[in-house]
């Protein structure tokens, strides 16, 4: 087995503890040869027999002398960093498997020996706390944060993981990857640097981790930096090359992503070189089961970022990498209306960090219209995702670099921005942007006879005047913009317009009329494969046609958008689904459930930067509805019901609205602390292993213990848990991982 891993990921600690750990299942022992002060591959067998006892002079070596030792014994070889002898080290190691069948070998390498007969572990990081708030009287259960904080204490003992410090060393720890050599290495700053000051520092974060411990360490681990080098020396040249180019990436990269950016970068070999940099864990493979992403830990991505720069290439990478994301982003805006908008969607949440990127150099260099065309070809992801508030910082960022030239016609892609940047101020109620936008459009738009240029203006006043509440003239410009959007073609926001209209004619008590043009957009979305405006139309469809003698047809209508909301994890609309839902509770005479949907909905609402008690037309059907469940509740029951759905994750309260929990289920909040395990890790461990359907004698196997030790092991466990069966012990060990 090959440990691998990025360096200083810990692939020698765990080398070195598992010849510790596994000396009793070996019973001429375990052998730990160092290698990284080997540097010449023709040294490697010498230095492998003084390890294991021989004296052999170097005129008298060969490999038969190695294997005629081991041939008749039963122990563990440990070559450790094997990586810059890797063809030594697979030609010694494959010799000695094929001539001495008791010798089991464990190696750790940044890349794999390649041979038939090895097992691959790549060694991960520390855990590290998700994004999002974190407990801190929680965090010591992460392994990052652990380490940190012991080595910090090592260093200064009274130093103390507080409510204070707690958030600024979880930042240092995701910030460091959970690199145990990174973090150590921060840690030896304790004496000087609060965690704070770290964090400030990680800019140059090099700098910051390049004083490290005295003693018995090698020279690359002294400092991040010196790691990270000894990585790159691994490298071929193109590899090097490759490495620097990828470092514009930010959160990843599928292989259409390196493939159209590297080449253009003038990297020619780029599989080869994928795969090279793969091999020495420069990069990281993410595989979900349907795509594969590449990656780089942040502090290997710097390195390269460094050389980039050093190379004189950077500009023209990054604008390489800014051309192909709004080519991604413009391909989205065509294909929106069609059967790819989940994938699109989960394209998009992984390249966010990208199109962050690439947005970011627009505004560096004042490329008003590159980030333009990137914001509003993505008006459905911003939507979808519940990023509107992200995307118009973007806007205020990106509209005040235009230049502004009466002498010409405005631009397309200019008047398509404003109108999604004030159709953005719309949703959340900003009335004073949202109007001076739209008064741009206008403006801009004077005189044109492009017929997208003014529909996207009529559909914009539209907007505005519905919102301050002339329903029926915004009405009237939205289908003059509809028809229009007919006539060009544009699906997108033919779709987007039509839901719009038939919302203001069901609001505006013309339920029939409404549900017709709804039932249009159904038609028009439903045989392209769409569902984002597909399921919007369904919701509209089930909220204004709400009848109390018949609520289920609602209700069924209103639970098939929310499947639907959920495939595509468009939170705006799961928003509004739970509060449709919501309504049809309250009809069917079930207030403490609509209370709880009305929570739920209210959450997700506010997680977006919506504010639903002032959103146009919503706000007076959410006044109503909410005054209705009132009613039949006191205010205990009430407030109760809404606090208990509010508190909710998001998928727990799209379970509870598509009746899949039950009305009632447990908060999260009221679960007592599992009750401590009467079982060691070990016994943990093999426990889990019986669940997994193993007999004795593959647990031995997979362990590397005897069958003795294997059946010990079982005996102990059905005795600490006073069952008599496998079968118990694996029901046990499934409820303890629900519990956890």
């Amino acid at each position: 087995m090959t440990l691998t891993g990025v360096g200083g990921v810990g692939k020698t600690r765990i080398g070195r503890r598992a010849s510790v750990d596994l000396a009793r299942a070996f019973k001429d022992g375990v052998w730990f040869v160092e290698l990284a002060d080997v540097e010449d591959p023709d040294l490697l067998g010498q230095t492998v027999s003084r390890a294991v006892g021989l004296k052999v002079g170097a005129a008298e070596w060969s490999i038969s002398v190695l294997t005629d030792f081991l041939a008749q014994r039963r122990a563990l070889l440990v070559l450790d960093n094997c990586e810059h002898l890797i063809q030594a080290c697979a030609d010694l190691v494959d010799e000695v498997l094929m001539a001495c069948p008791g010798i089991r070998v464990l190696t750790t390498s940044q890349r794999a020996l390649g041979l038939t007969s090895e097992a691959i572990f790549q060694v991960p990081p520390l855990s590290l706390p998700a994004e999002g708030g974190v407990d801190p009287g929680m965090v010591h259960h992460y392994g990052a944060v652990r380490l940190f904080v012991e080595r910090a204490r090592a260093l200064r003992p009274a130093f103390e993981l507080t409510q204070d410090n707690s958030v600024d060393v979880i930042e240092l720890c995701r910030a460091l990857d959970g690199i145990p050599l990174a973090l150590e290495l921060a840690a030896a700053r304790i004496r000087v640097l609060s965690p704070q000051a770290m964090v400030d520092r990680l800019n140059d974060r090099y700098q910051l981790l390049s004083h490290g411990y005295a003693g018995r360490v090698p020279d690359r681990q002294r400092s991040l930096e010196a790691s990270v080098q000894w990585t790159f020396d691994l490298c071929r040249d193109a590899e090097r090359r490759l490495w620097a180019v990828l470092s514009v990436f930010r959160g990843g990269m599928g292989l259409e992503d390196v493939e159209q950016v590297a080449p253009a970068a003038g990297i020619e070999d780029v599989l080869n070189g994928l795969t090279g940099l793969v091999e020495k864990s420069v990069l990281l493979r993410d595989d979900d089961g349907e795509q594969v992403r590449f990656r780089m830990l942040e502090s290997i991505r710097l390195y390269g970022e460094q050389r980039l720069e050093a190379s004189g290439d950077a500009e023209r990478v990054r604008e390489l990498h800014l051309q192909h994301f709004l080519a991604v982003a413009e391909r989205c805006g065509r294909e929106w209306i069609g059967p790819d908008q989940v994938a699109w969607l989960e394209r998009l949440r992984n390249d966010q960090p990208n199109i962050r990127t690439a947005l970011q150099f627009c505004v560096d260099r004042a490329d008003a219209e590159h980030a333009c065309r990137i914001i509003s070809s993505l008006e459905g992801f911003w939507l979808a995702a519940g990023l509107v508030r992200e995307a118009r910082l973007w806007f205020e960022r990106v509209l005040p670099l235009v230049s502004d030239d009466d002498r010409g016609q405005a631009p397309v892609w200019r008047i398509a921005a404003i109108r999604v940047a004030a159709w953005f101020a719309l949703i959340q109620v900003d009335m004073v942007t949202a109007a001076r936008l739209v008064d741009d459009m206008e403006r801009l738009a004077r005189g044109s006879d492009d017929d997208a240029t003014v529909a996207h203006v009529l559909m914009a006043r539209g907007l505005l005047v519905a919102w301050e509440g002339d329903a029926a003239r915004g009405q009237s410009l939205i289908e003059q913009s509809v028809e229009l959007h007919r006539r060009v073609g544009n699906m997108a926001d033919l779709a987007f317009g039509m839901v719009i209209d038939g919302m203001l004619l069901g609001f505006d008590g013309e339920v029939e009329h409404a549900c017709q043009v709804q039932s249009e957009v159904v038609a028009l979305t439903e045989q392209r494969g769409e569902l984002y405006y597909h399921s919007y139309a369904l919701s509209m469809i089930g909220a204004l046609s709400l009848d109390p003698k018949a609520p289920e047809r609602s209700r069924e209508m209103l639970q098939k958008c929310l499947r639907m909301k959920r495939q595509l994890d468009d939170r705006l609309g799961i928003a509004s689904s739970m509060e449709f839902l919501a309504w049809v509770a309250a009809v069917e005479g079930r207030p403490e459930r609509a209370a709880t949907l009305l929570g739920m909905a209210t959450a997700t609402w506010r997680s977006i930067g919506i504010s639903v008690d002032v959103l146009p037309f919503f706000s007076v059907r959410h006044a109503e509805g909410e005054e209705a469940v009132r009613r039949m509740l006191t205010v205990g029951q009430f407030e109760k019901a809404e606090a208990h759905g509010e508190k909710m994750s998001l998928e727990t309260a799209i379970s509870f609205a598509l009746g899949e929990a039950k009305e009632t289920p447990r908060p999260a909040a009221t679960a007592g602390p599992a009750q401590p395990s009467p079982l060691t890790r070990r016994e943990t461990e093999v426990a889990s292993l019986v669940t997994e359907g193993l007999t004795n004698q593959e647990i031995a196997d997979r362990l590397v213990i005897s069958i003795r030790t294997a059946e010990a092991h079982v005996e102990n466990i059905l005795r600490k848990l006073g069952v008599s069966s496998r079968h118990a012990i694996a029901a046990w060990s499934m409820g303890r991982n629900d519990l956890e």
